[in-house]
């Protein structure tokens, strides 16, 4: 028996098992501009650090696929990638190189950024583009100083400090819109001086009012305030003498306010949006032009009363807003068989889960027991093997006794010629062999089940994370039933050249005999 196909029998019969722990990925096109890559699957550390990408140029896009922690480990898998984008991912934390120059991370689920604490040096990034995510906070952007492009619209955003971006000398666009924003405070003594944006919206917040007066931003050019509260805007509109559009609708400002920004228009060409038709009908508000706004403050104000009689129409509305919104904070019958109607409601949805968490608590009971009869078996087959092995070695020892005896050596061939015609050792080498073939194939149904338990464990892995622990311990038995598996493989590579050894004695004691008798 040769060596060499033994060992390439054992590289076939392994091949599915180290095809399982190993993932490549690599551009699916080597032609195109734009390296694309698809179905990058790497939902758990374990795959990360097993992951392999081979070809990979910039830009790379990562097209599909599931990437729960962009991590350290992952990018430095990236060294010459520069221009990134893994949009629609699942993202959940996002690591960033310093080395980065355009990063699009859009439509993922990440609540936090990561940056890199291990060294001091500037980031290189030019677009950031971080749109419909679940960011609660930005982190430190001091070092983003060449940052150009920040857009982070339609995350949760709910406060913001503009000294955040001070330092961000380079920046062009900065887009907030769509967020949960409800102040953004500024420096009081200390002037944001952007000199360079051109671009700025606040559009699709919660916002009553804003305050520029700290801001300068010589070369703006748009800014964006519509879908707010607002109600006016603390500074003047002439501290930015590049800006032509303002856009302003769907906010509930003061009139007076609206007077002053119509006049900065007329006298700088400024371009203003207007809000939808009929909307100042539908929530009792007055009409400055083509926006909609309310009379308060107007008492007492010094400003010239434009609207006559309105202010008693406003006065006994604003008492019955009064009245309803002390309604509706003393809590009223209706308010309250509502909230427990949907208390009710979410009772039942509870007790569905709760329901739905004992059923796979039983899968996962009846998945350590599959494992701990793969387990029973794996002892079973060490213990045929070894048995095997002390048989062998039982053999080979009486075999070398009886040659080594002293005695007549006609005596010695004698017996040797009895044990020849009673005992039928290539026969018994044969069926040594089958067996051994047969081990061979329990091993590799062994070992595909090894892969299909794992492959159970992170599936339930990923569905109940609430089972996180007990699943750690069920992936730890996995991998001590893949080393048991491991040991009986050496086990057997170490049987084999035994096997020969034997089968070679056999063959010259047989030959030997032969030769007597001739």
């Amino acid at each position: 028996m040769s060596t060499f196909p033994t060992f390439l029998l054992s590289l076939l019969l392994l091949a599915p098992v180290w095809a399982g722990w190993y993932d490549g990925y690599s551009c699916h096109s080597r032609t195109a501009e734009v390296c694309r890559v698809k179905d990058v699957t790497l939902d758990t550390e374990r795959a990360v650090q097993t992951a392999t990408f081979s070809d990979i140029r910039d830009p790379l896009v990562i097209e599909s696929g599931t990437i729960v922690h962009f991590s350290r480990e992952l990018a430095n898998k990236l060294p010459g990638i520069f221009d990134l984008t893994v949009d629609k991912l699942g993202i959940v934390q996002l690591f960033i190189r310093p080395s980065l120059v355009h990063l699009s991370a859009v439509d993922n689920a990440i609540d936090k950024l990561l940056l890199d604490e291990t060294t001091d040096e500037g980031y290189s990034m030019l677009t950031l583009h971080l749109s419909y995510n679940k960011l609660k906070e930005l982190p430190s952007l001091d070092r983003f100083t060449r940052l150009m492009t920040l857009a982070v619209d339609n995350n949760v955003l709910s406060t913001i400090d503009m000294a955040t971006f001070s330092r961000l000398k380079a920046l062009r666009v900065l887009t907030l819109a769509h967020n949960r924003l409800l102040t953004v405070s500024s420096p009081a003594d200390t002037p944001i001086q952007l000199v360079k944006l051109g671009r700025l919206s606040f559009a699709g917040n919660q916002l009553p009012l804003i305050d520029i007066r700290t801001w300068e931003f010589d070369s703006l050019r748009e800014l964006n305030l519509t879908s707010n509260s607002m109600t006016r805007v603390e500074g003047n509109l002439a501290q930015f003498p590049a800006l032509k559009v303002l856009d302003i609708a769907g906010n509930r400002w003061y009139c007076e306010w609206l007077l002053m920004v119509h006049s900065h228009q007329e006298s700088h060409r400024l371009t203003l949006d207007a809000d939808q038709p009929g909307r100042c009908r539908e929530e009792n508000m007055m009409t400055s032009h083509q926006h909609c706004c309310n009379p308060a403050g107007a008492e007492g104000s010094g400003l010239i009363d434009v609207y006559g009689d309105k202010w008693d129409e406003l006065k006994r509305l604003t008492q019955l807003l009064n009245t309803l919104n002390a309604t509706i904070a003393n809590g009223s019958a209706s308010v309250k068989h509502v909230l427990e109607a949907q208390l009710k409601t979410l009772n039942t949805q509870l007790s569905k889960l709760l329901e739905v968490q004992a059923e796979h608590g039983t899968e996962l009971k009846l998945l350590e027991g599959g494992i701990d009869r793969q387990k029973d078996k794996t002892v079973t087959l060490e213990t045929v093997l070894q048995d095997k092995v002390d048989q062998l070695r039982q053999i080979v020892d009486a075999r070398w006794n009886l040659t080594m005896d002293g005695g007549d050596v006609a005596d010695w061939v004698d017996q040797l010629s009895i044990n020849t015609t009673t005992t039928n050792w290539p026969s018994i080498a044969a069926n040594n062999e089958k067996t051994l073939g047969k081990l061979r194939e329990l091993l590799e149904t062994t070992t595909r089940q090894f892969n299909m338990y794992s492959s159970r464990s992170y599936d339930q892995q990923a569905l109940l994370s609430t089972h996180m622990e007990r699943v750690n311990t069920v992936q730890g038995e996995l991998d001590k039933v893949r080393l048991n598996g491991q040991e009986i493989q050496q086990q057997l590579s170490k049987l084999e050249p035994t096997v020969d050894l034997i089968y070679s004695f056999l063959k010259d004691v047989r030959e030997g005999c032969g030769e007597e008798l001739d």
